[in-house]
């Protein structure tokens, strides 16, 4: 079912190859000029016990989570009730590593690897991807997430998948609605005015497309 392809946390399962041995433990929580780095190089190939023992155990719980179409899953949130901080983690089947790591608040601390974060205009995320990419029309549960960067250079990090959601910021008047993909330079969405809303990475075992 293509809607399990889309969903970044129970469902979206979009893929790469495998990924080199985690860095050292303090590397992804080190701010830089108040910001945190959410990276391929960070995250691929922990285990539950290694978050645990980056971010501490009083800041790591479990929690069930809406999804869409009324299903749930499971997510392990780091900094649950800090929005600049919060990371939501998925894990493969056997929770050997992670499968998704997510950021979706406004005010994060969190930045990608590109120095984008939530807010960031599409503009902006089509010109680091060097060309223009390919996103669901909103107003649906799969709205606004991106389908295809086109091979990019948001795609070009094997083992870990880019993972982004827009939302609207002329939403009222968008035409760019629906089961539909659109261009991130088509009218549709030049008028509809979109900014990153979630953000992160899908590595290689969480799924296929």
């Amino acid at each position: 079912m293509r809607t399990h392809s889309l969903f970044a946390g129970a469902a979206l399962a979009i893929a790469a190859c495998g990924q080199s041995a985690s860095p050292p433990a303090e590397t992804a929580t080190r701010p830089m000029s108040g910001e945190y780095v959410l990276s391929c190089a960070d995250f691929a190939n922990l285990a539950p016990t290694a978050i645990v023992q980056r971010f501490g155990a009083e800041n790591v719980t479990t929690e069930m989570l809406p999804g869409p179409e009324g299903e749930t899953y499971e997510a392990t949130l780091v900094y649950a009730h800090d929005p600049a901080r919060r990371l939501e983690i998925t894990w493969n089947e056997d929770r050997t590593a992670i499968a998704s790591v997510m950021v979706s608040n406004a005010g994060t601390r969190w930045r990608g690897a590109e120095a984008y974060s939530v807010g960031t205009p599409i503009g902006d995320i089509e010109r680091l991807n060097v060309m223009p990419f390919k996103l669901w029309g909103f107003g649906w549960d799969y709205g606004g997430w991106v389908s295809d960067w086109n091979l990019g250079t948001l795609s070009q990090t094997p083992g870990c998948n880019t993972r982004m959601r827009f939302e609207p910021r002329n939403g009222a008047n968008t035409s760019a609605q629906g089961d539909s993909e659109f261009n991130s330079n088509s009218a549709e969405m030049i008028d509809a005015d979109p900014a990153v809303a979630a953000f992160g990475l899908m590595f290689s075992d969480s799924g296929s497309e």
